[in-house]
């Protein structure tokens, strides 16, 4: 049986189950934990200390990464320009100014009737 740093290279849990468990939420994890024998079953079966991580070798870490990929969350696209100006758009403050930008410009169109010069 392949082995890495002394302990067996297959681990007690797979990476389907490892995603279920992580993407339930509330008392439906718990259960899924429960029903895997909970936190101290689950280091058990990734090899894992509850208190102290990962052993942290190279050559474990290595494994780990092949086995269940990289750690990382992807970054999300940026937003572009016109999500940002129709996003904007959307605020109250700005709305109400809009909205006395427009009154504003109608009442420039409208005569004044006063007839008066004013000093």
């Amino acid at each position: 049986m392949a082995s890495v740093d002394g302990r067996p290279a297959q681990y007690g849990i797979s990476l389907k189950q490892l995603r279920e468990v992580m993407e339930l939420r509330g008392q439906e994890a718990v259960d899924q934990l429960r029903h895997y024998g909970g936190v101290q079953q689950m280091c058990k079966k990734l090899y894992t200390s509850p208190t102290e991580g990962l052993s942290g070798s190279p050559k474990d870490i290595e494994h780990r990464r092949e086995t269940f990929g990289s750690n990382t969350i992807p970054p999300k696209s940026p937003k572009t320009f016109w999500r940002l100006v129709w996003e904007a758009l959307q605020d109250s403050t700005l709305i109400i100014l809009e909205v006395a930008a427009i009154v504003s410009l109608l009442l420039s169109f409208v005569p004044s009737t006063s007839g008066g010069n004013f000093v």
